[in-house]
């Protein structure tokens, strides 16, 4: 990778969930051309207050021999090549890069609000993908301070409301969707991984992100959340709502949040119980068939 020349600094911003996610970067830095599924988000006004900030740098990243505690080694993206670390001035994320002789390195303030990125000079075709990881990893944090939680389901817009689907790696949220969309009239796919949820004076809204797992689907949209299903393979359909305690554990498993912050762990809690007040949450044990999707919606829209 050619290091950027250029000492002068650019912004690029986003606007994902009503927050602005803005870059700093050097001005000859292809970023916009590394996040192609951002593009529905850019932002081009100046006069909005910036909600999370993100510093790329291209300097030698200030590694100190004692990297802190570390939290976690564990990775379904990154592999053995990932580790997170606590400090006493925030947090440090790094990943080797692929071919093992660099280091991506992210230092983040305890909130998450601000971060430094520092790209290794021998970084290649991964940009990209790592900035975009990384990027989702900062927001899904930063949006606790901002009664919004990123959930890990797939979403489907049924006549202008929004339902996620939620459970498990391989239970089959992305295939209860595509049952939605080919039989239950007026449904298309809102997100396929990493929604975000956020509290509103109108109500519960749910949003459409630059994060859609391996679908392809960044819409910029925003809808009123009807309702949360927890799905579980099974060997016959049932439908069963989930209420108080039991809903707030049916959704909790599906929320972004660092368990080692504290602070931001007590916000995610306090949303969700918000959420769970005002947005009915149900329990879906199913056959991945047409029945299934025509139980699920039955009890989500009665009236229809």
């Amino acid at each position: 990778m050619q290091i950027p020349a250029s000492t002068t600094l650019s912004q690029t911003r986003y606007r994902i969930a009503e927050l602005v996610l803005e870059f700093e970067h050097p001005v000859d830095y292809p970023l916009v051309n590394l996040l192609p599924s951002f593009k529905n988000f850019q932002w081009l006004a100046s006069t909005e207050k910036t909600d999370i900030s993100v510093a790329i740098s291209f300097a030698q990243a200030p590694i100190p021999e004692d990297m802190g505690l570390l939290r976690t080694d564990e990775s379904i993206a990154w592999g053995n090549r990932f580790r997170f670390y606590e400090r006493e001035d925030g947090f440090v994320t790094t990943i080797v890069n692929e071919k093992g002789d660099g280091l991506w390195y992210l230092h983040s303030e305890r909130n998450f609000e601000k971060s430094t990125l520092y790209i290794p000079s021998s970084a290649a075709a991964e940009q990209g993908a790592v900035i975009t990881w990384m990027a989702m990893m900062i927001f899904g944090q930063a949006s606790l301070l901002h009664d919004t939680i990123m959930i890990h389901a797939s979403v489907v817009n049924h006549q202008g409301r929004g339902v996620a689907f939620l459970g498990k790696s391989g239970t089959g949220k992305s295939t209860h969707s595509r049952l939605w969309l080919q039989y239950i009239p007026d449904s298309v796919l809102l997100n396929d991984d990493n929604p975000a949820i956020q509290i509103k004076p109108e109500g519960i809204v749910i949003y459409g992100t630059p994060w859609s797992g391996k679908t392809s689907c960044y819409k910029n949209e925003c809808l009123p959340l009807q309702g949360l299903v927890r799905l579980q393979q099974a060997p016959e359909n049932e439908f069963e709502w989930q209420t108080g305690l039991k809903g707030f554990i049916a959704v909790l498993p599906s929320c972004t949040s660092i368990r080692w912050n504290k602070d931001l762990f007590a916000s995610m809690n306090t949303i969700l119980e918000k959420i769970i007040a005002q947005v009915p949450v149900g329990y879906l044990k199913c056959l991945p068939d047409a029945a299934a999707a025509a139980l699920c919606h039955s009890a989500l829209f009665p009236n229809e």
